[in-house]
């Protein structure tokens, strides 16, 4: 039929849920340089050997892996009270905030590390790729950046930058976070899925960092 025009999908789909809640709550009086100091928990995630995997497929069998693990990744990044910052090409930054941050975040990175490698046994058509996942909990600039043009909530700070560096350290489905995390874990948490890792020296940093890992 001719003259039939489709509703759009709500401009939430689209938008990070913490952007549509400041949205919400300023309206048009949004200021051009909102910039917050918060508490929270940064999570990184990246498939691994990606670049490779791009060479080697067309777009459309890129797309069907890519969509299928940034799919699944949201859903559970929701599933624990975080919420997708931006997507990353291959990837994803997420923000947990609240008191139970941490903790969220890190269970989080344990259903991660279970269910991402279930894809492949539940679609034929899909290429596996393992991803790797890394976290810091800390202060951050929660701020506004762009123009009138073009503008999207960040997060700034050490905490980003070393939970990226974490997570670009970890091998296929494993989680990385600091001792900082840990620290704020529940004891049973720790107990049945975090172990020490070993030091590591993170690209910018001056000291070892003590690092841990998921056990799923």
């Amino acid at each position: 039929m001719t003259g039939i025009r489709h509703r759009p999908p709500p401009i939430s789909s689209f938008l990070p849920a913490e952007t549509v809640d400041m949205m919400m709550h300023y309206g048009g009086d949004l200021p051009r340089d909102f910039a917050v100091e918060e508490q929270m928990t940064v999570l990184f995630t990246d498939l691994r050997k990606f670049t490779q995997f791009s060479e080697e497929h067309d777009p459309h069998r890129i797309y069907e892996t890519l969509n299928a693990s940034i799919s699944l990744q949201t859903r559970i990044v929701a599933r624990h009270h975080g919420s997708v910052n931006k997507f990353l090409g291959d990837g994803i930054l997420a923000i947990f905030a609240g008191e139970e941050r941490t903790a969220n975040a890190c269970r989080c990175m344990v259903d991660m590390a279970r269910e991402l490698p279930q894809i492949k046994r539940e679609d034929a058509d899909y290429q596996s790729c393992g991803v790797g996942f890394g976290m810091q909990d800390g202060k951050v600039l929660y701020c506004l950046l762009g123009d009138e043009h073009r503008r999207e909530f960040t997060v700034i700070g050490d905490v980003p930058n070393t939970a990226a560096r974490l997570c670009g350290s970890a091998n296929a489905f494993e989680g990385l976070m600091t001792e900082e995390c840990v620290r704020r874990l529940p004891e049973a948490l720790v107990a049945d899925h975090v172990a020490f890792y070993r030091e590591m020296r993170l690209r910018g940093k001056r000291r070892p960092v003590r690092v841990y890992r998921i056990r799923p």
